[in-house]
């Protein structure tokens, strides 16, 4: 008796650890990799992301619920690196890598770089860590973004971070 308990649970087991294996593994396809990068001159910024897909879904407001914290993409969390010091959004910025999170809002969003690189997963972060918040409006954007996108097009003053999704783009001013 204690061996076929022992069967059904080690099999139990087996199949929970194949059910999570088989999720970790097939995340990406669904929100596969992306990478930003922008070079001019000495300003070097490159953003490691994930891409997630709209998928017929209301994004902003439903999706991502308006004033709550999004790690800015899918699966782990969006960094930033700069290779030198930036003034991000008018704020200056340490060169370095930070953890990006948005808070979307209707009208205005909030962009916050965080310093906490180590912890990983789907909690939310310790705003003690926080390395700057900034505010900027959200834009319509003219058609239809399927898959999340962040952009880098060069400006007079040097580029602007442009997060692009849905039907929205919002835009955050970078010079060095």
């Amino acid at each position: 008796m204690l061996k076929k308990i022992l069967w059904v649970l080690g099999s139990v087991v087996i199949l929970f650890g194949t059910f999570v294996m088989y999720g970790i593994l097939t995340t990406k396809q669904h929100s596969p990799p992306g990478l930003a990068t922008f070079t001019q001159n000495d300003l070097n910024i490159k953003v490691d992301y994930c891409r997630p897909f709209k998928k017929g879904r209301d994004v902003f407001g439903d999706l991502l619920p308006y004033d709550t914290y999004w790690r800015t993409g899918a699966n782990e969390p969006t960094i930033i690196s700069f290779g030198q010091d930036v003034v991000f959004g008018g704020e200056m910025v340490k060169a370095g890598s930070y953890r990006l999170y948005t808070v979307p809002g209707q009208e205005m969003w909030t962009v916050v770089l965080n310093s906490e690189l180590e912890k990983w997963g789907y909690w939310e972060p310790d705003p003690a860590l926080d390395v700057l918040r900034v505010e900027v409006p959200s834009e319509a954007y003219p058609c239809c973004q399927e898959q999340f996108v962040i952009q880098f097009p060069q400006t007079e003053q040097g580029t602007e971070m442009v997060l692009i999704w849905d039907d929205v783009q919002v835009k955050v001013p970078i010079t060095s």
